[in-house]
C-alpha cells in the first residue's frame, strides 16, 4: 500500500514538472513578433515602420521623443494623452503655446523642444538625456537613425506626403501605444470623411474651380503641386495655382508670378502669424497684393488651428478639407455643419467638450468674419 502510494505521489510531481516547463515555454514564445519573458511588461515586440524597418521596442512604451513636426498631436491623439511624449519639435511647442491643446494638455507644457532644431537635426546628447524608449524620425533620416542606434535608443520612420502615408502613420502609432482601437476610430473618421467628400463629386463637376494660393509667411513660400495642401485643395473642389511649382511641399516665388497666376482664394498658414488685414492693407514692401481678385474680393481667410496647425497632416485633416469645401463652394456643402462636427469630434476622440468661444478660435472666425461657419 505505501509503496503504492510513492509511486502515486513520485508520478503527480513528475506531471508538475511537465505542466511548469510547458508553461515557461509558453511564456517565452508568444506570438506577433513578440520577445517576452515570464512578465510581458518587460518584454520587447517587433513594429514594421513606414520604410519597411522591423524595429524591436519594448512591449510597453511609456517615453516618446518626437522630430517630425505633426506627429507629438498625433501621439496625443492616439494615446488620449501626452504624458507618453517626453521631447518634440520646437515648432510644435510654438503652436502649443498658443492653441487649445494648451488648455486640453497642461502636461506637454514642460516637454523637452531643445533636442532638434528647427531642421530637424538631433542633438543626441540632449536626446539621451531624455532616456526614451523609442524616437519617432522621418523616413530621410537615415544617419539620425543609425546614430540613435548606437545609443541603444529605438527609432521609427514616418513618411510625409499623403493622406493614405497620414493613416498609415496613425496605424503605425496606434500599434507602439498599444491603442489600435483608438488610432483605428480616428482612421475610420478619415475615411467616412473621404466617402461624403466623394458623395459631392457629382455636385462639384460642374462647378468652377476657384484658382487657390496657399501662402506660408511672408517671405512668399507658398504650397506647391508636391504639397498635401494641393490634395486638400484638389479633394474640396479648388484648384492650387502653384501646381507647376516642384522641388518642395513649401517654395518661395515671386509676386509678379502670384500676379500671373491671380489666386481667387488665398489662405493663410499658421506657419506664421501673417493676417487677412496685412494682403488687404498692403503691409509688404515690394508687394502688391491690390491686383489679386482674391484680395478685391476680400477672399482671403487664415487656416484653423485646432490641437495642431490644420496646414500640415494631421488627425484634423478631415475637417480641415471640410473648411475648405465650405469656403469653396458654400452652396454644395449646405448640409454639412462645421461647428457641429468639430464638438462631436473633439468629444468622440478628446474627450473634450468645446466651447462656442473656443469653437471661434479654432475657426479663426474674428480673423474671417466673411465664412458663415
Amino acid at each position: 500500500m505505501i509503496e503504492h502510494r510513492n509511486r502515486k505521489m513520485h508520478l503527480l510531481s513528475l506531471l508538475l514538472v511537465v505542466f511548469l516547463v510547458l508553461s515557461v515555454a509558453g511564456c517565452q514564445s508568444s506570438g506577433n513578433g513578440m520577445k517576452t519573458s515570464a512578465d510581458q511588461t518587460s518584454g520587447t515586440r517587433i513594429v514594421t515602420d513606414l520604410v519597411g524597418n522591423q524595429v524591436e521596442i519594448k512591449v510597453n512604451v511609456e517615453k516618446i521623443a518626437i522630430v517630425p513636426i505633426p506627429w507629438a498631436t498625433i501621439v496625443y491623439a492616439v494615446d488620449g494623452s501626452g504624458k507618453k511624449i517626453v521631447g518634440m519639435h520646437p515648432s510644435v511647442m510654438k503652436a502649443y503655446q498658443k492653441n487649445i491643446l494648451k488648455d486640453m494638455a497642461p502636461e506637454m507644457a514642460n516637454v523637452n523642444s531643445t533636442f532638434v532644431d528647427n531642421n530637424f537635426n538631433v542633438n543626441y546628447e540632449e536626446v539621451a538625456k531624455l532616456k526614451p524608449d523609442l524616437v519617432v524620425i522621418w523616413d530621410y533620416q537615415l544617419e539620425t537613425g543609425k546614430k540613435l542606434a548606437e545609443l541603444g535608443i529605438p527609432s521609427v520612420a514616418i513618411k510625409y506626403g499623403t493622406l493614405e502615408d497620414l493613416q498609415n502613420g496613425i496605424k503605425l502609432v496606434g500599434e507602439i501605444l498599444n491603442q489600435q482601437e483608438r488610432a483605428a476610430a480616428l482612421i475610420k473618421y478619415q475615411q467616412d470623411t473621404n466617402s461624403y467628400l466623394k458623395s459631392k463629386e457629382s455636385a462639384l463637376a460642374g462647378k468652377d474651380k476657384p484658382k487657390t494660393l496657399y501662402r506660408r509667411d511672408e517671405q512668399l513660400q507658398v504650397a506647391t503641386g508636391e504639397s498635401v495642401n494641393k490634395i486638400m485643395i484638389d479633394t474640396a473642389g479648388g484648384v492650387n495655382v502653384a501646381n507647376e511649382v516642384t522641388g518642395d511641399n513649401w517654395k518661395k516665388v515671386t509676386m509678379e508670378q502670384v500676379i500671373a497666376w491671380n489666386p481667387e482664394v488665398i489662405i493663410l498658414s499658421n506657419f506664421s502669424d501673417i493676417l487677412p488685414e496685412d494682403l488687404y492693407k498692403n503691409k509688404f514692401s515690394g508687394q502688391d497684393w491690390s491686383k489679386i481678385d482674391a484680395v478685391k474680393n476680400k477672399r482671403v481667410y487664415k487656416a484653423p488651428m485646432g490641437i495642431y496647425r490644420w496646414d500640415a497632416p494631421c488627425v484634423e485633416t478631415p475637417l480641415m478639407i471640410k473648411w475648405l469645401g465650405k469656403v469653396f463652394h458654400p452652396e454644395v456643402f449646405t448640409d454639412y455643419d462645421m461647428r457641429a462636427d468639430l464638438k462631436s469630434f473633439y468629444q468622440k476622440y478628446f474627450n473634450y467638450k468645446l466651447t462656442d468661444p473656443e469653437l471661434d478660435r479654432i475657426l479663426n472666425s474674428k480673423l474671417n468674419p466673411d465664412l458663415k461657419i
